[in-house]
């Protein structure tokens, strides 16, 4: 059914994912744990996209903050909001300063915390403060998480002095809509399943591939980018993987990632040649081999992109 997604992806990737790591994900003790980072997966993607059009593309930086900004207050101070630290976050200049964007982006928190924490008190007393105040009501939106971040930002401008930046720009926007819609039907999953989302520390994976990239500039883009290319693959192969074992509904939804995250790592791999101008197979080569190492070698924790369990 997805065999012709997963035939380049399994050919790039230097090793298959050990059935060690696939017996224990399928256990039930696990199932929460293999959601919430695979929750976290998905912001962590948003947010390097987000950091790449920062860095590298977008002439005006507040444009792209404003795009998570909503996520980063419902991942950042989970379980700790208040009307104060709202009001911090999203009007640190005072209301009256606020744009209508800023207010948007504030609105699309108010969804997330309406959805995702309703029955925490901390949440549910933000949001009953929020239905008091008139600059929060004015502007009629049903925000979801697909649209929110189109809706919460102004049009991106490029820069000039940086080839790719148009190309860069539409490819990451698009993945940032798609990894955040990911984060909330994740979160959706969850609720239903009764599992609450809580912290959990990231595992070795993603800082030992990043461990890898270069310092110096443009071999520091071309190394994220192809760095970018094998997580997104490497996570399109376990949700495969995955997904026979599962239950019906949770094999569905790992199914349904497959195109998307099939086409987010042909988009760095694109973009990566293209900032390079040159053939880059030997680099990506050394970097799958970084990959299939963390994959490959044992692990102490169990998490989605983890090693052998020890």
């Amino acid at each position: 059914m997805y065999s012709q997604l997963l035939t380049p992806i399994n050919r790039l990737l230097g090793c298959a994912t050990p059935e060690g790591w696939i017996t224990e994900a399928c256990k039930p003790e696990n199932l929460a744990v293999l959601l919430i980072d695979h929750c976290n997966c998905e912001w962590k993607a948003a947010a390097t996209a987000s950091k790449l059009l920062r860095k590298y593309a977008v002439s005006s930086q507040d444009v792209v903050v404003n795009m998570l900004k909503p996520y980063e207050f419902f991942l950042f101070r989970f379980n700790k909001w208040s009307v104060d630290e709202f009001q911090r976050w999203f009007f640190a200049d005072g209301v009256t300063k606020a744009s209508s964007y800023d207010i948007k982006a504030a609105k699309q928190a108010l969804y997330l915390l309406g959805k995702h924490a309703a029955e925490m008190p901390v949440a549910l007393a933000v949001c009953e403060w929020a239905e008091t105040q008139d600059y929060l009501q004015h502007i009629e939106m049903t925000i979801s998480a697909s649209e929110g971040s189109e809706a919460v930002c102004k049009p991106l401008i490029s820069r000039a002095d940086f080839a790719q930046s148009d190309d860069l720009i539409a490819k990451m926007v698009r993945l940032i809509k798609e990894e955040l819609h990911h984060f909330d039907q994740v979160l959706e999953i969850m609720r239903v399943r009764n599992i609450p989302y809580s912290n959990l520390p990231a595992g070795r994976y993603a800082k030992g591939l990043l461990a890898q990239v270069t310092t110096h500039e443009p071999q520091t883009l071309i190394d994220k980018l192809i760095v970018g290319a094998l997580i997104e693959a490497r996570s399109c192969e376990r949700f495969a993987k995955l997904a026979p074992y599962l239950d019906e509904e949770l094999g569905r939804f790992y199914v349904s990632l497959l195109r998307s995250e099939a086409r987010h790592y042909q988009d760095y791999l694109s973009l990566a040649q293209a900032v390079a101008g040159h053939d880059i197979s030997d680099r990506i080569a050394q970097l799958v081999a970084a990959e299939a190492d963390l994959i490959m070698t044992s692990d102490a924790e169990f998490r989605f992109h983890s090693g052998i369990p020890a």
